[in-house]
């Protein structure tokens, strides 16, 4: 799977002042398709939320418990109190809402689109949407933010084969044990040994092997580094051991990948593919584009490269299960280049080990589709990150600030099941790494490690709704996404402890996942606010409108539109 990060002006400037260890990962994919959800809440029932059970009966009704939602109207108390409204009518629907107690609290309105249509939405004021970004969020101003406005064709292809596109290249002629009988050797190489290997735009480069290593369970890691980008200057020996220790060490990314999720890669049925036994992982250091620049494309997976060398497309196969990574910037980009490359690596093998485990094991069918392909590399780095960077965390510290920040009006209505990254008004890679972390803050590690092994579905939306229920019982992705928005977009802070509704710190098999409080954003960003009503509302997307500092009793009629939940959030 390809990788491209990139980062705003806005993100790079909070980030540097900030630490030199603070690392924006903005993207890492190409493009692709989502599937179209099916809400999971039927007409008239009703649906769990945080520790709630609320009615879809179209009335607003308290959404947590142990909050200062006291009951169906009234807010006591100095903490967050949050309603919701489930419109499961087969119309839009005015919802009246009257909540008193308030004395000077922001009351955030949060609409979820959980049907399976785009919804018409209804114009409401957003003048209070002006001055609610700098009341929660810390008071430094955010840098206009520059975003990309698409991703590379190159990328979005490389997602495509991963995804599909290798299938029409494989063939299940004999068995994996028949087959592995046969044959079970591959070519070793030594220190100072040259090879070539082809560039995803099928340039040919020479590298020179640069140091080799094995991990704690006796696979091969060769690092391999174009032969014009080696010395000083460049990448230096000190680069090399830098990358290689810190992949192949006892306890690092290999092996931390290998705990959650099993091989990177192995014996299979497919004879397209390279042998399964005894392959050593290479990583590939190239200068991808030589344009002088760190940044921009960081790296990639390509199964292409696990194929055998044929004819057309296979010409330039690699024949090796490998990951390639950008030398500019390792050695332009200093530390931050370094740690952002350590995290790209700890993504990308992700991307292999489901390769391997769900398309080739389990069958094409069962691969995600890319919004829950990207989404799940995130969820690795976010339990990887605190080991491979002590004090960094990719949602904390990259997704989730863009999230809120993303082109100066958030990320909110972009669809969840559909792959946008890097458009004018949605960022998917912040959305579904944000919502992938709030996600591993409520269930924790075993509701992961279910996601990627589930095989009872194909459907992405099916597998995720599955893994979601068996936690929590009847949670959706829906009810899921509506909370983790309202938490969001409602600045509910942590210290509300309200279930559900915050993203709580969680340590659990020597992983530690890192608190993520909505109203302190990392590097004293500032939350962002869309300024106009989409025409519509995005399939499993969200929206917020705020309404500043109300005191007595806050009243508005709310038209909420079809399969849509309003969320009250009062703090």
């Amino acid at each position: 799977m390809s990788s491209q990060r990139t980062l705003s002006t806005a993100a790079r400037a909070s980030l540097a002042l900030a630490s030199a260890l603070a690392l924006t990962l903005a993207g890492c994919g190409g493009g692709g398709g989502g599937s179209t959800p099916v809400s999971n809440i039927a007409k008239g029932t009703s649906s769990t939320t945080g520790t709630s059970t609320i009615a879809a009966d179209g009335k607003l009704h308290a959404a947590c418990q142990s909050c200062s939602a006291t009951d169906d109207a009234t807010y006591a108390g100095s903490g967050a109190g949050i309603w919701q409204a489930i419109n499961a009518t087969g119309a839009a629907l005015d919802v009246p809402v009257s909540i008193k107690g308030l004395a000077g609290q922001n009351v955030t309105l949060v609409f979820t689109n959980e049907s399976a249509s785009t919804q018409t939405m209804a114009s409401i004021a957003l003048s209070a949407n002006m001055s609610a970004s700098i009341l929660r969020a810390q008071s430094q101003a955010a840098t206009t933010a520059a975003t990309a406005t698409s991703e590379s064709p190159t990328l979005a292809a490389i997602r495509d084969f991963n995804y599909q596109g290798w299938t029409s290249l494989a063939t299940n002629q004999v068995t994996a044990t028949a087959r592995y009988a046969a044959s079970g050797t591959t070519t070793t190489y030594q220190v100072g040994d040259t090879r070539t290997f082809y560039y995803a735009d099928n340039s040919a480069r020479t590298t020179t092997l640069a140091q080799t290593a094995t991990t704690s369970d006796g696979t091969t890691v060769n690092l391999w580094v174009e032969s014009s980008e080696l010395g000083t200057g460049k990448i230096t020996p000190a680069i090399v051991t830098s990358l290689i220790t810190q992949y192949a060490q006892s306890g690092g990314i290999y092996d931390m990948l290998v705990r959650v999720g099993g091989p990177l890669y192995g014996p299979n049925s497919q004879s397209s593919l390279i042998d399964g036994t005894h392959q050593p992982i290479d990583l590939v250091v190239m200068n991808f584009d030589n344009n002088g620049q760190a940044f921009g494309l960081l790296g990639y997976f390509w199964a292409l490269n696990n194929f055998k060398t044929g004819a057309g497309q296979l010409a330039y196969s690699n024949q090796s299960i490998s990951l390639y990574l950008d030398s500019e910037t390792l050695y332009l980009g200093g530390t931050y280049g370094m740690n952002q490359m350590l995290t790209t690596m700890a993504h990308e093998s992700m991307h292999m080990q489901n390769f391997y485990r769900r398309s080739v094991l389990m069958g094409s069918q069962y691969a995600f589709e890319p919004w829950l392909e990207e989404m799940s590399a995130m969820m690795m780095e976010d339990w990887a990150s605190a080991t491979i960077v002590p004090g960094y965390n990719a949602i904390r510290d990259a997704r989730f600030p863009t999230y809120m920040t993303y082109a100066g009006h958030g990320s909110y209505n972009c669809g969840l099941t559909t792959w946008t990254p890097y458009g004018t008004d949605c960022e998917s890679y912040a959305v579904n790494g944000s919502f992938g972390g709030y996600l591993n803050r409520q269930f924790g590690l075993s509701f992961y490690q279910s996601l990627l092994n589930n095989r009872n579905h194909t459907a992405s939306i099916d597998i995720l709704n599955e893994v979601i229920g068996n936690a929590q019982a009847g949670a959706s992705v829906p009810s899921m996404l509506r909370d983790f928005a309202s938490a969001a977009s409602g600045l509910i802070p942590l210290s509300s402890n309200v279930t559900g509704f915050t993203m709580p710190a969680r340590s659990e098999a020597g992983f530690t996942l890192p608190a993520i409080d909505p109203t302190s954003l990392y590097g004293g960003a500032t939350r962002d606010l869309p300024t106009s009503v989409p025409v519509t509302l995005a399939v499993l997307g969200t929206f917020p409108v705020v309404r500043s500092r109300v005191s007595g009793t806050y009243s508005e009629t709310v038209r909420v539109p079809v399969g849509t939940t309003l969320s009250v959030v009062v703090d």
